[in-house]
């Protein structure tokens, strides 16, 4: 458990006394409950433990920096004093932990150590459980598409899962090296009564799977909710639809990963793809596979781009713009600033390379999907 989530108990009662300039202090994940009364106990603590201390050491203002600095050396999450023998807080123990970044609470005056204690070891032991629960349903999510129905509800049973409700798949990736671990953020706040989560993947994107009750409309207001309540994160989202059958989850993970892709660099803190929102071409193409994209068009402007390589020649950009002015000669020479019939070469030449030609609807059709293959528009290119 962080911090944060430990202050926010009333059970606990306890009361943050130093200042998070910067903010992230809260965050930190406890580890373990380590009370001790030792004047120097760095070389009994490890990193992530919560530090409960009755203050038996102090005599005098620099025994507090002794204390802090052992707790520094060794990463601590945070320290929580009583006052049943200090009476007071030391204000040279508050400078201290100040000066070392490290969060001081101040316990209730009958709140015994060993309650707190209880709660962090039973959040340890469940958050345990949870990373060998994720294992597991990584285990599931590597293999998706790959082994037989039978097996994948095999798998989810073992996880707790029905495999005769609806499941839909989620992929979700935050902005920014820093920030909560998705797959444990997704775990908590997607959690609801008549749905079973399989969260997998890595801190910055998780995989999850939704058995039960859900839809991809709710399950998009959960994100955005989820992401409201924790400023500054940023999410990128891939939503499957409900499918009831266990041989079409892997299909499911694939088009909610491609999603994810998609919504990459959308507007605001949350953007979510699913493929009900797909509406214009870019979409669709977003929507397949990128090995497709690469290959439908490599095959088709793979020598156009081949000629323009070994020639400097602008046949692949010439291209992209006679097809945005739908097919206007004056307008396309007029935009590449060359002569109509330095245009009509130009054209003729891209012809012979791709097998197709410009008067063709169709074949007009299959060269812009392939421009729009690759991602970035050539026309968005600078010119040589």
């Amino acid at each position: 458990m962080r911090v944060a989530e430990l202050l926010a108990r009333d059970d606990m009662r306890l009361t943050l006394i130093t200042d998070d300039p910067g903010g992230g202090l809260l965050d930190r994940e406890i580890r373990r409950a380590y009370p001790t009364d030792l004047p120097d106990p760095r070389r009994y603590l490890r990193s992530g433990d919560l530090v409960l201390t009755s203050g038996v050491w102090y005599a005098e203002p620099a025994d507090c920096e002794r204390f802090a600095d052992a707790l520094w050396a060794a990463d601590a999450a945070a320290l929580v004093v009583g006052l049943v023998v200090l009476g007071e807080l030391p204000p040279a123990l508050v400078t201290a932990c100040e000066r070392r970044r490290l969060p001081l609470l101040l316990a209730a005056p009958d709140q015994a150590f060993g309650a707190i204690t209880e709660v962090v070891t039973a959040e340890g032991f469940a958050a345990e459980q949870r990373r060998a629960e994720r294992v597991r349903a990584q285990t599931l999510l590597d293999v998706l598409g790959q082994i037989p129905p039978g097996e994948v509800s095999a798998h989810l049973r073992l996880l707790g899962a029905d495999p005769g409700q609806p499941t839909a798949a989620l992929v979700v990736a935050r902005a920014g090296r820093d920030g909560p671990d998705l797959p444990e953020l997704l775990h908590e706040g997607l959690a609801r009564k008549g749905r079973h989560l399989v969260v997998g993947g890595t801190p910055e994107e998780a995989v999850v799977l939704v058995n039960g009750r859900a839809s991809r409309k709710s399950l998009a207001d959960e994100l955005r909710a989820l992401a409201a309540a924790r400023p500054g994160l940023a999410i990128a989202a891939g939503i499957s639809e409900m499918t009831a059958s266990v041989s079409q989850l892997g299909e499911a993970l694939e088009t909610a990963r491609r999603g994810m892709e998609s919504a990459r660099g959308g507007p605001g803190p949350v953007s979510i793809m699913s493929v009900a929102d797909i509406d214009n071409v870019d979409l669709l193409l977003a929507a397949l596979p990128p090995s497709v994209r690469r290959t439908f068009r490599d095959h088709l402007l793979g020598p156009v781009e081949e000629y323009d390589a070994r020639h400097g020649s602008e046949l692949l950009r010439t291209l992209d713009v006679f097809l945005e002015t739908c097919g206007s000669w004056q307008r396309t020479a007029d935009e590449l600033y060359v002569h109509v019939n330095t245009l009509r070469y130009r054209m003729q030449r891209v012809e012979e390379l791709t097998g197709r030609r410009m008067s063709s609807m169709r074949d007009r059709t299959d060269l812009y999907l392939a421009l729009r293959s690759g991602g970035k528009s050539a026309r968005d290119e600078p010119a040589p």
